[in-house]
């Protein structure tokens, strides 16, 4: 019974090393099979490495030419994707950012949030003809539209009706916006024009209608809290008789309107914030190899004008070890509050950058940046949606966390931004909305 035992015994250990020397065998199989057929691929791409490389190439450029001409670029970031890195990712991270925004401090004496002037309320290629837009800003509802005779118009948002929203909803009719709820109809100048089952439209019945102008590809519209005419008129930049539009970025930045044109006279901000080289963040971790990598490099002179507008004349270099590379000359002009042209001068030739700055809240903005170019250099242009958006992104990682401060200590270098202020505060009046009843009647969060 033993010997039986042992015997079977043995014929189960040999049948165990039968399998395993089978397994064994299996895997330098399947191993040899993987290491030929990555030498098939490895030749094959190296036999026709030139043609890989060339087919690569070929389709960037291809890809960039389309980009450039055919389909403009658009770069948009929510509020949410800048600035918070310091907010752990996770399901609640949306909820710990609106905590965070609701705990920020905003400062004492803040100025008015809705400053007189003319503001980008819409895109001019997104607002096709027969195109209605519901749109907040300024504290407002509003109807934006473009009626069957090409024109672009804006109204308050509601019927004086029964209150639907005519950006919800409503309809072109000729010059006219159409009421979804009953079909009342209100005019280019905001009088009702028609109501269905009545042989008269109703005296004295109106909505809003703001003055609304098309300038550097957006729809502008003139707010005021004097209830005045436009204090000044504004027009396409003279370069866009020649250029073309190359794309656009989009961003919505926490902060007080005030704060973002106010970088620009801020002349110190520009090699603390924005000297670090765009290729790599080596140069921040390591400062040794900055003359290596290499940094941007920025000098800048701001000046008020007699009237609505201030210049900073600016100028850039890329330097790596002696050299300064890629000098760029940029001529900027602020119109009013809420719109800035920036134009490059570089060896890849001109560039312009139309900026416009939209309240959509108290402590909300809306920026967007308007790419234009000749023909020649659209390439660049389009590469500079991505890069210039790189740059504005430092600033607004800082925007969405700060508060504002009334009365700063001043250094020598601070100048041009008691300069800023000092003209900045010709556009509040006595009737501006002030920042405390803003926040009370807010279309944020």
């Amino acid at each position: 019974m033993a010997s039986q035992c042992e015997i079977y015994a043995d014929s189960k250990y040999e049948c165990h090393n039968h399998s395993v020397k089978n397994s064994r065998i299996d895997l330098v199989v399947y191993a040899n099979v993987l290491c030929s057929i990555f030498k098939i691929i490895f030749e094959c791409v190296y036999d026709n490495s030139v043609w890989i490389i060339s087919a690569v190439i070929f389709s960037f450029l291809v890809y960039v030419l389309y980009k450039s001409y055919w389909s403009p670029v658009l770069l948009k970031r929510e509020l949410t994707e800048v600035g918070f890195k310091h907010i752990p990712r996770g399901p609640d991270r949306d909820r710990l950012i609106t905590r965070a925004q609701t705990a920020r401090r905003l400062g004492n004496k803040v100025p008015p949030p809705y400053p007189n002037g003319w503001f980008a309320v819409a895109e001019s290629r997104e607002l096709k003809v027969g195109g209605v837009q519901a749109v907040d800003a300024l504290g407002q509802n509003l109807c934006v539209y473009r009626g069957e005779d090409g024109i672009a118009r804006v109204v308050d948002a509601y019927c004086p009706h029964l209150g639907a929203n005519l950006g919800v909803g409503g309809a072109v009719s000729g010059d006219c916006i159409e009421c979804p709820f009953h079909k009342w109809r209100f005019g280019a100048d905001g009088a009702c024009v028609s109501v269905p089952g009545s042989e008269h439209a109703p005296k004295g019945v109106s909505i809003k209608h703001w003055r609304t102008v098309e300038v550097d590809g957006a729809v502008w519209i003139w707010h005021d809290a004097e209830q005045r005419e436009p204090l000044w008129d504004i027009s396409d930049a003279p370069e866009l008789n020649t250029f073309g539009y190359r794309g656009r970025n989009e961003y919505t930045v926490s902060a007080h309107i005030q704060e973002i044109p106010e970088n620009g006279a801020d002349v110190a901000h520009l090699n603390a914030v924005h000297s670090p080289s765009l290729l790599t963040s080596l140069g921040e971790k390591f400062p040794f190899l900055y003359d290596l990598i290499g940094r941007h490099m920025w000098s800048a002179n701001w000046t008020r004008g007699e009237d609505h507008c201030a210049h900073i004349y600016l100028t850039h270099d890329y330097k790596i070890l002696k050299y300064n590379l890629f000098h760029i000359d940029v001529h900027i002009t602020q119109i009013g509050p809420g719109h800035v042209r920036l134009l490059l001068h570089s060896p890849a030739g001109a560039v312009l950058i139309s900026q416009s700055v939209t309240p959509l809240g108290a402590n909300l903005q809306r920026v967007v940046h308007r790419v234009f170019s000749p023909v020649y250099n659209a390439p660049v242009a389009a590469v500079l949606v991505y890069s210039e958006a790189a740059m504005f992104e430092r600033d607004i990682a800082i925007w969405n966390s700060k508060r504002f401060v009334s009365a700063p200590t001043y250094v020598r270098a601070d100048k041009t931004i008691r300069a800023f202020r000092s003209w900045f505060s010709q556009f509040y009046s006595d009737h501006s909305v002030s920042f405390r009843d803003a926040m009370q009647n807010t279309l944020e969060w």
